[in-house]
């Protein structure tokens, strides 16, 4: 019959080292120290802005045509994240994880619109495309007041920035819904 060896004693420093390190099987915080959540958040925002822009022009920015592919997006970027770390969210984190990807839509935006709205502001032809878009939604006197707009630099300098916080508040909270829809359409979920 075998002898059972008695196991032999740990160090006392080793002891010391396992007590301080907390073992869990939580799941990383959704931020953007999360390289994984960061990739997965760029990636979805890309895939989403390939979406949205023609969509956007079908319409002449349609509510349909933004609303969507910015939900689409939360929806995705909680579906992608899932799929690369193997790991279940909670809504909580569904909705960090589609405010990243919504903070990525405002800058590729933000990016797209230097690029293409600038140089058209200046020469005139966005003002000239607007007026065409906007000729039979509204009446000659707020078409006046919009020329005025365009006319003045401090007007449209405000009407920008004021447009570009309305667009970063509703591309973050739509893809922050998208992540929490996401989380319980994909049913892996965990409690809040």
């Amino acid at each position: 019959m075998p002898v059972e060896e008695e196991p032999e004693a740990m160090p006392a420093e080793v002891e010391q080292l396992l007590d301080s390190v907390e073992l869990s099987n939580a799941n990383p915080d959704i931020n953007f120290s999360n390289g994984a959540a960061v990739r997965v958040g760029l990636l979805v925002a890309a895939i989403s802005m390939v979406l949205l822009v023609p969509l956007a022009n079908l319409g002449g920015m349609s509510l349909v045509g933004v609303v969507l592919p910015t939900l689409f997006a939360g929806v995705m970027s909680v579906w992608f994240y899932q799929r690369r770390t193997g790991s279940s969210l909670t809504v909580l984190a569904g909705a960090r994880m589609g405010w990243i990807t919504g903070v990525f839509i405002f800058a590729l935006f933000l990016v797209l619109f230097t690029l293409s709205g600038i140089p058209a502001l200046e020469s005139g032809e966005l003002q000239k495309n607007l007026e065409s878009t906007l000729k039979g939604s509204y009446s000659e006197a707020e078409m006046v007041k919009l020329k005025e707009i365009f006319e003045n630099p401090a007007l449209l300098g405000i009407s920008i920035l004021l447009f570009m916080g309305i667009y970063f508040v509703g591309a973050t909270t739509l893809s922050s819904l998208g992540g929490m829809l996401g989380v319980k359409l994909l049913g892996r979920n965990q409690s809040f």
